[in-house]
């Protein structure tokens, strides 16, 4: 009896430290980024009155939404055009600007302009939360995200580009590109993702976890990243 108790302790034990661990480490996600714009938020930029983590990007009722985005939260930005990244070796042709949308045109590039561009304030929601309906930030200028990296502005065309169809046809006439290993057109073989066969801003970005910095897919070590789809 006594062996069997100690047993179980031990086994109980063990869940308990396992929980622990998923809860504070492998399922921590992004609450311990610079995407909890909270007020349990750690960056410079978060809110002072707003204890939703999730509320800034996703709702689940009222939502902005079509076939390419997840019950998104945040108002979509208005600007018209962006410009389309151009060079001589750029092989794809169907590259399109994402500028000049409506919710029912938004690409997945969208959500992350949506704040990146510069010009829609960061507490700016579709479905504002009704247990806590303002929300106010600090660490931004009315809100806005500050000048520096993480604001691409409404210029994309000296950005690497987005919105194109990537596929074998591509990587063939190319000849310097990885062939997406994947039919369904959803990504590549070391989880970068592809969006009904389109490199977007999240092929490379993953918004919800930073484990490689910068909320990147892969490492940019030895160029990880570039060569994922980059075969030179």
């Amino acid at each position: 009896m006594f062996k069997r108790a100690k047993t179980i302790s031990w086994i109980a034990g063990l869940f308990f430290a396992l929980s622990g661990f998923l809860a504070g480490g492998a399922l921590a996600g992004i609450s311990t980024t610079k995407h909890n714009l909270s007020s349990s938020g750690t960056g410079t930029i978060k809110s002072t009155d707003q204890p939703e983590i999730c509320i800034f990007c996703h709702t689940p009722h009222d939502a902005i939404k079509n076939a390419n985005i997840p019950l998104w939260n945040h108002t979509l930005s208005t600007t018209a055009s962006y410009g389309v990244y151009a060079s001589p070796t750029m092989t794809a042709t169907d590259t399109t600007d994402v500028g000049g949308v409506t919710a029912a045109t938004a690409a997945v590039s969208n959500l992350c302009l949506s704040c990146h561009d510069g010009t829609v304030a960061i507490n700016n929601f579709k479905n504002p939360s009704n247990m806590n309906p303002v929300t106010t930030m600090v660490g931004t200028t009315v809100g806005m995200l500050p000048v520096g990296n993480s604001n691409l502005g409404t210029d994309l065309t000296n950005d690497h580009p987005v919105n194109f169809t990537y596929n074998t046809t591509l990587a063939t006439a190319d000849g310097f590109l990885v062939n997406p290993v994947d039919a369904t057109g959803s990504g590549l073989s070391n989880g970068l993702k592809l969006f009904s066969s389109k490199v977007q801003c999240a092929s490379c970005h993953d918004p919800h976890t930073s484990a490689q910095g910068a909320f990147l897919r892969a490492s940019m070590n030895g160029s990880t990243l570039c060569l994922s789809c980059h075969s030179k």
